[in-house]
């Protein structure tokens, strides 16, 4: 039986004075290193069209990544991907989002953000 694939939303944030580019390049970056893992897709999601008298840049669709896994399993490995992502910085944070069950990750674990990883991960590793 195979199966069902799960899709996991990301929001990054790369710190309070970031500019869309830079908020672009740590998307793209976070991207490369979770299409090195054996996931099914990385999609950077489509915001709609910009509002008049702006760049032709999705703003609303910055910082944002819908990640398909194929086999549970394989949230453990995208949540080390993203922890190492997170040590890259001190301002980064994330936002998982998989079925409405959300969990936030900021650069420095601590033991409650640790535990309350573990559970999410059990939460839906299972499915």
């Amino acid at each position: 039986m195979k199966e069902r694939s799960t899709t996991l939303g990301i929001n990054l944030a790369v710190g309070p004075d970031a500019d869309a580019e830079q908020v672009a390049d740590a998307t793209l970056q976070l991207r490369r290193e979770l299409l090195d893992l054996d996931v099914d897709a990385v999609e950077l999601p489509r915001a709609g069209e910009p509002p008049p008298g702006t760049r032709a840049v999705e703003l609303a669709a910055l910082g944002a990544l819908v990640v398909t896994v194929g086999q549970s399993q394989l949230l453990t490995a995208v949540v080390a991907a993203v922890r190492a992502w997170l040590a890259g910085s001190q301002h980064r944070s994330i936002k998982l989002e998989l079925g409405g069950d959300v969990l936030e990750l900021t650069r420095l674990p601590s033991k409650e953000q640790r535990r309350l990883t573990d559970e999410w991960l059990r939460r839906h590793e299972s499915r």
